[in-house]
C-alpha cells in the first residue's frame, strides 16, 4: 500500500471535512435546534448513503480504469462539481443556517437521500476514487480501503459538526462573521481545485 497516497488522501479529506458542505451544515443546524442526540439517525443515514455512493463510483471507476478517455472525463466531472462548490462557498447566505429553517427532525431516510444530491460529495468521491484505487491496492481491495478510510474520517467530522452546532451556531449564521468563514473555506477549496487541476487525471 502506498503511504504517500494515504497521506494525499487524508489531506484531501481533511480539506473536505473542514469546509462546510450539505452534510456538515445539516448536522450543524439540525443539532442547533434539536440537540446533538437528534443527529444519531441522520448521521447513520448519511453513512449508509455515503457508502452506496462511494461503492457505486468505485466500481464504475474500476471498470473504466483502462479507458483513458473515460477516466479523464470522470476526473473533470469531479472538478466541475468542485468548482460549483467553490462558487457556492463565496455566495452562501448565512441566514440559511437559521434553525427555524429546519421545520422537523430529520432521520435515516433523509440522510441517505441527501448523499445522492450532494454535489460536494460527488466531486470528492469521483476525484478520490479515480486517483487512489490503484495506489491503495487496486480493484475491490482499493475501493474498500478508500471507503473505510473516508467513512472513518467523515463520520468523525459529522460528529464534530454536530457538537459545534449547539455552541457556534450564532457565529456561522452571523451576518458579518458568517460570510468571512465561508470565504476562507471557499479559498481552501479553490486551492485544492488548482492543485488537482495542475496534477490532471490519474491514468493507468
Amino acid at each position: 500500500m502506498d503511504t504517500v497516497a494515504i497521506v494525499e488522501l487524508l489531506t484531501i479529506l481533511g480539506i473536505g471535512v473542514m469546509t462546510p458542505g450539505p452534510n456538515s451544515l445539516t448536522c450543524f443546524a439540525h443539532s442547533g435546534i434539536y440537540g446533538p442526540k437528534s443527529n444519531i439517525k441522520l448521521i447513520a443515514g448519511m453513512c449508509i448513503g455515503f457508502v452506496l455512493v462511494e461503492l457505486s463510483v468505485g466500481l464504475a471507476v474500476n471498470v473504466l480504469k483502462d479507458n483513458t478517455l473515460a477516466m479523464t472525463v470522470l476526473h473533470y466531472i469531479g472538478m466541475a462539481f468542485l468548482a460549483v462548490m467553490v462558487i457556492a462557498m463565496f455566495r452562501i447566505d448565512p441566514k440559511g443556517l437559521q434553525s427555524e429553517n429546519i421545520e422537523a427532525a430529520l432521520g435515516v431516510k433523509t440522510g441517505i437521500c441527501m448523499q445522492f444530491a450532494n454535489g460536494k460529495e460527488w466531486a470528492f468521491v469521483v476525484i478520490i476514487m479515480s486517483s487512489f484505487i490503484e495506489p491503495l491496492g487496486g480493484g475491490i481491495s482499493g475501493i474498500l480501503t478508500i471507503i473505510s478510510i473516508t467513512l472513518s474520517v467523515c463520520l468523525t467530522a459529522m460528529i464534530g459538526w454536530t457538537f459545534l452546532g449547539s455552541r457556534l451556531h450564532g457565529v456561522f449564521s452571523d451576518e458579518r462573521k458568517g460570510p468571512m468563514i465561508f470565504k476562507v473555506c471557499g479559498s481552501l477549496l479553490l486551492l485544492l481545485w488548482i492543485a488537482l487541476f495542475a496534477r490532471g487525471p490519474v491514468l493507468a
